[in-house]
């Protein structure tokens, strides 16, 4: 009797694995088809990053020419450009199912768990993309010598999870709010800031020659730390 019962419980526990899955697929396939349609979250980060980085190249001249100067100057830059190209981007992740009023159809059609999730994978998408483009060129454009291109490539990863994640949870905090644009940075600041000090020392030692050290697992127990309570707040946060 036991053993059947036991058959009759895994059997029972696939199927719900699947549709927590399917929830979150359907969740992120729609937040990408959305975009594709409006690409308010694409032009925003890529109009933004890209503007940032020609005002700063301009502006600084050959700085990564003076070794000294570029290694203490530039990571912070680098990482400044992201955070801000993220904050006037990610924002929408929640509100634009406020202002399409399709946020009461996602509460009664996906868990909260798939839907922080689903949202999570979208803006995980979108900051790696922003990553991946802003990089090379912000390098290229400052003449920036990078020692460790494998620590400077786990910072990115690593720290463009912790935005996304940091961003979705705050996004969904502030999506009822009205002044939505500056309470996300208000909100934003506190939940980042920790994650700004790490990645920031972990890029100096990518273009200084440092190894990763206690900076690197400080990072991914962070990004670990915020996940687990994006898991945990999200319900009360999305259900108030």
């Amino acid at each position: 009797m036991l053993q059947v019962t036991s058959t009759s419980a895994a059997e029972t526990a696939l199927p719900l694995r699947f549709t927590w899955l399917s929830e979150v697929v359907a969740v992120f396939v729609k937040d990408w088809r959305c975009e594709f349609r409006t690409r308010y979250a694409l032009n925003t980060l890529a109009l933004f990053a890209f503007t940032t980085m020609v005002v700063v190249s301009i502006s600084l001249g050959p700085i990564g020419i003076d070794r000294a100067r570029g290694t203490k100057v530039l990571p912070v830059l680098l990482w400044v450009i992201l955070l801000f190209s993220v904050a006037a981007g990610l924002p929408r992740a929640f509100v634009q199912e406020e202002e399409s009023q399709t946020a009461t159809a996602l509460r009664l059609s996906a868990t909260p768990s798939a839907l922080f999730c689903g949202k999570l994978l979208y803006c995980l998408t979108l900051v790696g993309a922003l990553e991946l483009l802003v990089t090379p060129v912000f390098v290229t454009l400052m003449n920036l010598e990078v020692v460790s291109p494998a620590l400077l490539a786990g910072t990115l990863a690593a720290g463009g999870y912790g935005l996304a994640v940091g961003s979705t949870l705050v996004a969904a905090i502030i999506a009822q709010a009205r002044t939505k644009g500056t309470l996300f940075s208000v909100l934003a600041f506190p939940v980042l800031l920790p994650l700004l000090l790490l990645v920031v020392e972990l890029t100096f030692n990518a273009v200084a020659g440092g190894g990763g050290g206690v900076a690197l697992s400080q990072l991914l127990l962070y990004d670990a730390s915020v996940t687990v309570a994006g898991l945990m707040l999200f319900p009360v946060v999305w259900n108030p």
